[in-house]
Parts: structure tokens; C-alpha cells; sequence
């Protein structure tokens, strides 16, 4: 999971990546970078960091041109290092040529990157995107298939999810899998376009909303204004259903689901199944704050934030060592004093993956005082690694895996464990049979997994 934006036809287009990327921080706080573009030439500047640590004014002051495209990233294929943060640019003959970014993991990585290295590319980080640009710079230029029928072969030939903006020095370019994996929205301000993978970032901008950008399309935008070359067939459809339960902000729409109502339904859809007394819902925020107000709501039970969030401190499940989490659980929440003295709390959470967070925040509830604890997860248990940009590769990290809600409850030092089932969960949004849902059941959409 990533976050990335395109502009075009917009003065200043560098600040607008910027604020776009803002709005999109919680999709990855590892690295983050700008490509712009004037007409004649590329500018790209790109480190390690948050968009405001990264992308000062200074570093706008070299960014000129009037198209941009930008990311922020959170590493799944490949290490937290410069050399993978985005967008990559694509040199040949030491002429720049365009530079990319994308949203998503590719499944037969391997066997493209040695495709590409055997053809006098050396790649020189281990991430996808990396693999997507010279693959398509390759096919464009060496092989002469222009930069719209390569990114067509793209298309038939990268395996899993990808969202990407490609900026040549007068033209931008947006493309989505065929299988709709990753959001991707289109919005207009004026006669500027933008591109972003969630509908904040058209908000932050005022730009109005026009369309998800369907799966297997290409978008493309010159001095003549938009077209749309011919792209793939669509395939069913699979989109990331943990972009609804905890990746998205709220007040995002993604895959034409209001995220927030969507958390709404899955609360109530969790009151339903439970009849457990208690005394008060706590909710961990902030992914969790709709599931839980919700959750309270339908059962009839007072809510409290009694957990206090520094919002300085990014998301734990993202960070990219495991230390790492543990010490930022520790920094990013603190219990409001006296108030779990004891009381039966219903911690509710959207999910749990290795169990960090919410083992260490259980133990912190016990420490206050309260007297029970009861875990209420809004999503099915996690028991499958996901191949298409969330960082679950290694299936025993997985503290469901292989374990009973019970063997769960008891590694977390919870009195119980309930998740939402499967089916519930499928009634909370408005086309179910469109989503993937392999992380819980191990069914894997087919054409997207080497």
C-alpha cells in the first residue's frame, strides 16, 4: 500500500503533488518524492521521510513545470532505502525520458526483473515500480512499441496490483490493473487534472470528483486535453477489501463505497453477532472510531475514547521493523488515568495482523484497573499473507494463523476474542463478489498470483 498522485496543466503543479501527498501520509511514512514537468524537461527530487520533512520549500523551488506526479511509500516489495523511494525515473542513452510511480506489488517480480537486467538495465533497488518503468521504457524505446502499446503489454504481463502515473516531459499518463486491486480516482479543478489513489487528496485540492478510474483503463493527457488509448479487458473484479476496513481514511471514496459508512455497517454487523455484558466501548483509534461508535450504538452502550492517541506518531501496523512497533504502541497511546478501574471494556478494533498493538494495548487496559477485557475485531480473522501490497508475506507472522479466536484471546491476554464473520462482513458493502478477500480465506484472485 502506497499513496500516489498525478497532476496536469496546473501551475505550481510540484505544490499541488505536495498537498495531495499530504492528504495521503497514512498510506506510507517511509519515503516519499515529486517528478514534475515543463514541457521540455524532468525534475524529480525524492527522500527518506514524511511528505513535510521531504518536500520543503526548497526542494519545491527545483521542482518547475506545470505537470507533476508523486508518491508516498510504504515498503512491502523491497527495503526502506532512497534508492527504493519514488517516482523512479527512466534514463536511456543519459536522456531522461519519463518517470513513474505506482500502488501496489507485482507478483512475478523476480522473473521481470531478470527479464530486464538481461536486457542492460541493471536495477538498482528491489522494489516493483522499479521493474514497471524500465520494463515499459524498454518495450517503449528499445523494442518501439511507444509508451501507450508498452504499457499495454504491461498490462498482459505484470501479475498482481498496480495503480501507476507515468510522466513524460509533456504528457501524463494513469493506468490500473485490469483487476482493480488498488483505488484510483480522477478528479478536475479548472482545466487541471488530477490523479490520486484516494478522494481526500481531490478534496484537500477542490478539485471535483469525476470517476474511479476503471480497471484496465489508460488515461492519458497532452496539450490537446484527455484521451483514452485503448487499454485491457477489465477482469473480475478484486478489490482490496482491508482498503475499506483500515488502509482508506473515512472520509474517502473508494471503490464507489463512503469508507466511513461502510465502518459503520461492519460495527453494527459486529453488535449483532454478541450479546457479551460489559460496561463500555472503547474503540482504538482512529481506524477504529466509526466500527466502534457504531458498535456501541447497536448494542446500547456508552462509548468513551479512553485511549489517547499522539498523532505524531504514524501507524503502528506500517512501520517497517518489527522494534519499530513495538516502540511506537508504546509512544502513540496512553490510557486516560482512573477511567478502566474497574470496568468491562469492549476494546474494538478493525483488525488484527500480528497482534503488537493490541496484545501491548490489552495488557495496558488490564495495568488500569479494569476488571475484563473483551476484544471485538471488525474483520475475519487474518490468516492468509497478502501478495498485493500489504505487508503480511510471512503467514506465521500472522498471530491467526493456524490459532482458534480462543488460542488468539489467550495469546493476547484478552478474557474474549470476536471477530466478524466472513458473511457479515459481506453485507457492508454494495458488491460484494467484487472484492478480494484472500487474506482471510486463502482464495486467491486468479491471473494475479506467479
Amino acid at each position: 500500500m502506497c499513496g500516489i498522485v498525478g497532476i496536469y496543466g496546473q501551475e505550481n503543479a510540484a505544490g499541488w503533488a505536495t498537498e495531495a501527498l499530504f492528504s495521503q501520509q497514512h498510506r506510507g511514512q517511509d519515503s516519499c518524492g515529486v517528478a514534475t514537468a515543463d514541457g521540455k524537461d524532468l525534475f524529480c527530487h525524492r527522500g527518506m521521510g514524511l511528505v513535510r520533512e521531504c518536500l520543503t520549500e526548497e526542494a519545491l523551488r527545483g521542482l518547475p513545470g506545470s505537470h507533476a506526479i508523486g508518491h508516498v511509500r510504504y515498503p512491502t516489495q523491497g527495503e526502506a532505502t532512497v534508492k527504493n523511494a519514488q517516482p523512479h525515473l527512466f534514463v536511456r542513452n543519459g536522456e531522461v525520458l519519463f518517470s513513474l510511480a505506482s500502488n501496489g506489488d507485482i507478483t512475478n517480480l523476480p522473473q521481470l526483473g531478470a527479464e530486464i537486467e538481461s536486457r542492460g538495465y541493471p536495477l538498482e533497488g528491489t522494489n516493483d515500480a522499479e521493474v514497471i518503468a524500465k520494463a515499459i521504457g524498454i518495450w517503449a524505446y528499445d523494442d518501439g512499441l511507444g509508451i501507450e502499446g508498452a504499457i499495454r503489454k504491461w498490462m498482459v504481463t505484470g501479475m498482481g496490483a498496480y495503480c501507476t502515473v507515468l510522466l513524460t516531459p509533456s504528457h501524463l499518463y494513469a493506468f490500473r490493473d485490469p483487476h482493480g486491486l488498488r483505488p484510483m480516482s480522477r478528479g478536475e479543478k479548472g482545466g487541471a487534472a488530477v490523479i490520486a489513489s484516494e478522494t481526500v487528496a481531490l478534496d484537500i485540492l477542490r478539485a471535483k470528483f469525476v470517476e474511479h478510474v476503471a480497471p484496465g483503463a489508460i488515461l492519458k493527457w497532452g496539450p490537446g486535453g484527455l484521451s483514452q488509448p485503448e487499454g485491457v479487458p477489465p477482469r473480475d473484479h478484486h478489490h482490496c477489501i482491508f482498503e475499506l476496513i483500515y488502509f482508506a481514511r473515512p472520509d474517502s471514496r473508494v471503490f464507489n463505497e463512503r469508507v466511513y459508512e461502510v465502518r459503520r455497517a461492519i460495527g453494527t454487523a459486529l453488535a449483532k453477532e454478541d450479546d457479551t455484558p460489559g460496561d463500555v466501548v472503547v474503540p482504538i483509534p482512529d481506524s477504529s472510531n466509526y466500527i466502534g461508535l457504531a458498535y456501541a450504538t447497536a448494542r446500547d452502550l456508552p462509548i468513551a475514547f479512553g485511549l489517547v492517541r499522539n498523532h505524531y506518531i504514524g501507524r503502528t501496523f506500517i512501520a517497517p521493523e518489527q522494534r519499530m512497533r513495538d516502540d511506537a504502541v508504546r509512544l502513540k497511546f496512553n490510557p486516560l488515568p482512573g477511567f478502566f478501574e474497574g470496568k468491562r471494556v469492549f476494546l474494538v478494533d478493525d483488525s488484527i495482523v500480528r497482534g503488537t498493538t493490541i496484545r501491548k494495548l490489552v495488557h495496558m487496559v488490564r495495568d488500569q484497573g479494569a476488571k475484563e477485557v473483551h476484544l471485538r475485531i471488525g474483520s475475519p480473522p487474518i490468516r492468509h499473507s497478502c501478495y498485493y501490497g500489504v505487508d503480511t508475506p510471512d503467514q506465521d507472522k500472522l498471530i491467526a494463523g493456524g490459532r482458534t479466536p480462543q488460542e488468539v484471546a489467550a495469546l493476547l491476554g484478552a478474557d474474549t476474542l470476536r471477530y466478524l464473520s466472513l458473511e457479515s462482513l459481506r453485507t457492508t458493502v454494495f458488491t460484494p463478489d467484487h472484492y478480494c478477500y484472500a487474506c482471510f480465506t486463502g482464495e486467491y484472485p486468479a491471473g494475479c498470483k506467479a
